[in-house]
């Protein structure tokens, strides 16, 4: 029970906390104001405890599958957010259009990746027994990820030259195809979207179930079985993201030609 419950937290922490030391690395060399940052953190906060507590009957919505249309939808909020806030980078935009972008990437990740935590938590309240043993676990798990999260910050920080901007961006744009993958299971798990041939099993190299993984699914939204609808999704918004930062920049650029 114990090492499952670092694997667990240690993969929902780890989700957000690498996309937030992403955003955070971005924003120090945009030099941008970091006053966005605790807001965003109260509002995911306070969403995934709510949304955690209502899970039962949010899980009753459309015919039983709210939980799985809820997901999905948290997830394509996101996506859409880091396309915004990816276009509003590449502008150099600053004010309130950034603010709202970053925090709202940050918000429904905490509130995504925190409410797992806190469901799952909850499940083990009243088992005396295995709370403490749950308990450690959760620590150890929360840790970890919130360690690697700030050292991915500091490492991303002091990249050298245009990888310090280039490096972030390509794992942001990861990160939403992970979401956009993420996304497309869950609905097809609600019969919201058709099933679609699986593209191929790694399974037997590295099993969704191990330790590698997990990490594997957090860094980079790994499945072992990834059906063609995932796939297309995952590489649709990694493009998407590409397309959003360099429209922007070229369109600029043609402007100022003329």
């Amino acid at each position: 029970m114990l090492l499952n419950s670092v694997i667990l937290i240690l993969q929902e922490t780890l989700e957000a906390a690498l996309l937030i030391s992403v955003l955070l690395a971005l924003n120090f060399q945009f030099r941008k104001s970091w006053t966005w940052l605790p807001y965003a953190l109260i509002f995911g906060l306070v969403g995934a405890s709510l949304y955690a507590f209502y899970i039962s009957p949010i899980s009753e919505w459309f015919d039983y599958v709210g939980q799985e249309v809820t997901n999905a939808s948290i997830h394509i909020a996101i996506v859409f957010a880091m396309v915004c806030y990816t276009a509003i980078v590449s502008t150099n935009i600053a004010g309130r259009a950034y603010s709202l972008a970053a925090a709202l990437i940050v918000s429904l990740a905490i509130l995504r990746e925190g409410s797992e935590i806190l469901v799952y938590l909850s499940g083990f309240v009243y088992q005396t027994e295995e709370f403490p043993a749950v308990g450690v676990g959760a620590s150890i798990g929360f840790g970890i990820g919130l360690s690697t999260g700030i050292i991915a910050y500091y490492t991303l920080v002091k990249l050298p030259g245009k990888w310090s901007i280039l490096l972030p961006l390509a794992l942001l744009a990861i990160f939403a195809g992970s979401m956009a993958s993420q996304a497309t299971l869950e609905l097809s798990q609600a019969d919201w979207l058709p099933y679609t041939a699986m593209l191929w099993d790694s399974s037997s190299l590295i099993s969704e179930s191990s330790i590698m993984g997990q990490l594997l699914y957090a860094l980079f939204g790994y499945e072992a079985t990834p059906s063609a609808a995932q796939v297309a999704a995952y590489l649709g918004a990694i493009l998407l993201l590409v397309i959003s930062a360099c429209i922007p920049r070229y369109y600029r650029r043609v402007t100022q030609q003329c």
